[in-house]
């Protein structure tokens, strides 16, 4: 009887020790939870469609659209990203001056490259596979817009909100072109979608700082949009020297050092070209914004108020002459546009 209820009690042990096995659901609509929720998982996961149809979409606005919208959309890409792979083209004064950054040509330098090296660096080629590459990035930037409105508000919206952008016009005339406006515009849809906006769960530090800094890189300016936005983020968080140390520093040390590689390859010699070109589009930008805005004030308030014409002339004058000194005094060689 007592060997009986030992193995009784060890066939018990041995029973509780084993997993437990539990058996799987078959409900339909459990199964496609699983489905959406396995398929949701990064950016692009549940969007092979939309993607695909952006990309084909924007190809064909890059194929239609072949007129000239700003001299840029050349001269500082394609024709630098030419010079930096045959050695050969016409560089304007900016490079000439150190005031652009290698950092975006190269994108397009790449391909240039590799039809090089696999000969089939033609004419057409050479016009068209740096059209295509934008024309791929701004299909995706489409389609990270409906990922980001998805996130923060709904489905519903958030396919309106793509149907508008590729109705936008403006748009489909300058997502295709090669300048750093569309670049920019890339790289802000996909901060976006990594910016800790309230109400998502999209948000990742190090990426979106990351990609803040290379758009700092591509150009400089973008510090006015993202400059009030990292302060905000910087003011929520809980763990600031945290973000600090740990997520700010090395995004902003890996971009700017990449930045300052290529700028010291291709200039040949240790070069920042970020605060320069940004200390020279504001010293520009103060003097015409002070005569513009004057302008405007005196054109609109002597309208309905001719006393005021007067006290404004004086303010008008100011800002004309100041206009006229900076571009009198400064010369090409130091101040860009």
């Amino acid at each position: 009887m007592e060997k009986l209820r030992n193995s009784f009690f060890r066939a018990r042990r041995s029973a509780a020790s084993e997993p437990v096995r539990l058996r799987k659901r078959k409900s339909t609509l459990y199964a496609a939870e699983c489905s959406n929720s396995e398929q949701g998982r990064g950016l692009f996961g549940p969007n092979t469609y939309l993607i695909i149809f952006s990309v084909a979409l924007r190809s064909v606005n890059c194929l239609l659209v072949q007129t000239s919208f700003v001299p840029d959309e050349y001269w500082q890409t394609l024709e630098v990203a030419h010079n930096m792979v045959f050695k050969y083209g016409y560089l304007t004064w900016e490079w000439k001056e150190k005031l652009r950054g290698y950092t975006y040509p190269l994108i397009f330098a790449s391909f240039y490259k590799l039809l090089q090296i696999f000969k089939k660096d033609t004419v057409q080629l050479l016009i068209w596979v740096p059209r295509l590459a934008q024309s791929f990035l701004a299909a995706l930037a489409d389609v990270t817009l409906y990922c980001v409105v998805k996130k923060q508000a709904n489905e519903e919206v958030a396919k309106w909100v793509y149907f508008s952008q590729l109705c936008s016009w403006f748009t489909w005339y300058c997502s295709t072109r090669t300048i750093t406006n569309s670049m920019e515009a890339v790289l802000t849809s996909f901060i976006f979608y990594y910016y800790p906006l309230q109400g998502t769960k999209t948000g990742s530090s190090s990426k979106y700082l990351a990609l803040t800094a290379f758009a700092f890189v591509v150009r400089p300016t973008a510090v006015i949009l993202w400059l009030p936005l990292l302060f905000s983020h910087f003011w929520q968080e809980a763990k600031k020297l945290d973000l600090l140390l740990y997520k700010c520093l090395p995004a902003g040390c890996l971009s700017l050092g990449f930045s300052l590689i290529v700028d010291r390859i291709f200039y040949v010699g240790c070069r920042s070209v970020e605060f320069p070109q940004v200390q020279c589009n504001s010293e520009l930008g103060i003097i015409l914004w002070l005569s513009f805005l004057a302008l405007v004030l005196h054109s609109r308030i002597s309208c309905h108020h001719g006393n005021t014409s007067a006290i404004l002339h004086s303010w008008m004058s100011f800002g004309a002459q100041e206009e006229q000194n900076f571009i009198n005094c400064s010369s090409l060689d130091n101040y860009c546009i």
